[in-house]
């Protein structure tokens, strides 16, 4: 069944959720009673080694891979208070991440589970790392795929995440899928590139149900690039949002167009509302509901059009958009 506007938003706060939750450096996280509030009830804590974004140790933004990879928390596996055999694995974004994505250095290596194809190096290694451990702390299965196999049993389970975190998401629902089939499914938004034309066409084979959403003008769903100068290519099922369709307008800035929030407001703007607390209102600044008749309304929609006009094999529509947002707020 596939995974309709206002479910997609619930997701989406989930993991909105399981960003917040964060704690630098700690496997513990800070509680999210908002979870329980939505209908869910936390059954375990997704951990992985967080190699790829440490602490800035460069000017202008720029991050390196850590020489000290540290486990901390990457997210939740919920059941749902009103279908018990449904779960949620959230998995969190990290910040900065937009800004980081536009000077990566994006290595590509064999991803054994599907013959001939690539997956990006650092987004591959923390998803290789990472486990699921019960409340009491203890691992359950060999790795996260197989405890959220192990926990879900006969139920169905939708893998989530944003930024990194669908990127994660993505390589564990393909492995979730192959335990358990049909009753795996996932929904991601603002992802990076996460493989070659092999891959993607293997998790599109495999994952019968997703949803992969990119806001048109965000930075990160064009990174890595597409051949020539790299192999990446985006998921065969991935849907675009166009602010000339969406239920809300976004102030043209790299960080509100890459916001979970955001994207959420475009695409049930109703549903967004309705789950607003004061604890998101920093993002919510950036977000108009309905669309204003203003120049920043004009200006995205008249961007999107040139992203559009680009065309699918434009390598470079990243730097495009960061040189417009700069000249923007110069």
């Amino acid at each position: 069944m596939a995974i309709a506007d206002k479910d997609a938003v619930d997701y989406g706060y989930l993991v909105a959720f399981a960003e917040g939750m964060y704690l630098p450096n700690q496997i513990v996280p800070r509680p999210e009673p908002r979870i329980a509030t939505l209908g869910f009830d936390v059954v375990g804590h997704l951990l992985a080694q967080d190699v790829l974004i440490p602490p800035l140790t460069a000017p202008q933004g720029r991050r390196q891979l850590s020489l000290r990879p540290t486990t901390v928390f990457f997210g939740f596996l919920a059941r749902s208070q009103a279908d018990p055999t449904h779960y949620v694995a959230a998995i969190r974004g990290t910040n900065g991440f937009a800004e980081w994505a536009i000077n990566g250095e994006f290595a590509a290596v064999p991803w054994p589970p599907q013959p001939g194809a690539t997956v990006e190096l650092g987004f591959s290694d923390i998803y290789k790392t990472m486990t699921l451990v019960g409340m009491n702390g203890a691992q359950i299965g060999t790795n996260a795929a197989d405890g959220i196999a192990h926990v879900v049993a006969g139920g169905t389970v939708t893998v989530c995440g944003h930024s990194l975190g669908a990127a994660i998401a993505t390589y564990l629902s393909f492995d979730v899928a192959g335990l358990m089939g049909n009753r795996a499914s996932a929904c991601l938004f603002a992802s990076p590139r996460t493989g070659d034309a092999a891959w993607t066409n293997g998790y599109h084979a495999r994952v019968q149900t997703y949803r992969l959403i990119n806001y048109v003008l965000d930075i990160v769903p064009y990174v890595p690039f597409q051949p020539p100068a790299m192999p990446y290519q985006t998921l065969p099922g991935a849907q675009v949002l166009e602010p000339s369709a969406a239920q809300a307008e976004i102030r043209f800035d790299i960080s509100a167009n890459h916001n979970l929030f955001s994207y959420c407001a475009m695409l049930d703007s109703a549903e967004a509302k309705r789950l607003y607390s004061q604890e998101d209102a920093q993002a919510w600044n950036d977000i108009f509901v309905p669309p204003r008749p203003d120049l920043n309304y004009a200006l995205i929609v008249s961007l999107a059009r040139a992203v559009d006009a680009l065309g699918a094999q434009a390598d470079h529509i990243a730097e495009f958009l960061w040189a417009t947002m700069h000249a923007v707020n110069a």
